[in-house]
């Protein structure tokens, strides 16, 4: 089967080099293996992302993409955190989404990119050209698949923003965004908070001082734990529910 999808398609891969063709155990383990852009692929089928994959380290503070960068790369988050951004003509900005292992970027309606990704954290990526690995959608149908549907669960984030953004209150914004923090990190006890209070600001269109003003209250009320700035646990998860609206 991979030696007819290899001569079937249209990938136009070179062939694979001693340190590709080994690399399929890695992706095997990797922490994104089971993401919506890999998971489709079967385990035995993975050296096809391989070869035509390459790796990208990110430093806190890089850009990965640029708006206005040809939109001819498909980013598969590995580890880490990033932001996705658009900045107002006078500079300011709004954070449209978080970025965290197995969430992929890149797909466009558009020739060109119309926001910004930046590191948040140290991150590892896996970059793929467009071009060679879009052959592989129609190989693997549950590729495919999954892809759709994380669009759609694309769209009902931004739903879901611009819902928070207009009807909840500042004590919702940051009850739901701290469950969607355990939920999308899947941790339990020490819940990671990789980002800054103004990057949670520019989320939630708060002000830093709003940030840490409800942090601190939800704190007080103990329905959380700041372990520190970065760390926090959740003590009563039905009344932070209810705290974020019933989120």
């Amino acid at each position: 089967m991979t030696d007819e999808i290899l001569s079937g398609l249209p990938i136009h891969t070179p062939k694979m080099t001693a340190r590709q063709a080994v690399s399929a155990p890695v992706c095997l383990h990797c922490p994104a293996r089971l993401s919506d852009l890999c998971a489709g692929v079967p385990d035995k089928d993975l050296k096809l992302l391989s070869a035509i994959s390459t790796h990208q380290h990110l430093a806190p503070g890089e850009t990965l993409v640029l708006d206005g960068d040809a939109a001819d790369l498909v980013y598969n988050v590995v580890s880490g955190a990033l932001t996705m951004t658009r900045h107002s003509s006078d500079g300011r900005r709004q954070i449209l989404a978080f970025l965290f292992s197995g969430n992929y970027v890149g797909f466009s309606s558009d020739s060109l990119y119309r926001f910004n990704v930046e590191a948040v954290t140290e991150s590892e990526i896996c970059r793929f050209e467009r071009r060679r690995i879009e052959p592989l959608f129609s190989a693997y149908p549950e590729m495919d698949r999954r892809l759709r549907q994380a669009a759609a669960k694309t769209i009902e984030s931004s739903l879901d923003l611009v819902f928070t953004l207009g009807r909840r209150n500042a004590t919702e914004r940051v009850a739901a965004f701290l469950l969607y923090l355990r939920d999308v990190q899947q941790a339990a006890q020490a819940i990671p908070i990789p980002m800054t209070r103004a990057d949670i600001a520019d989320y939630l269109g708060l002000t830093i001082e709003t940030v840490s003003r409800t942090l601190t209250r939800l704190k007080t009320r103990r329905l959380i734990r700041l372990q520190s700035l970065h760390a926090f646990e959740i003590l009563d998860e039905a009344r932070l529910r209810e705290a974020a609206g019933g989120s």
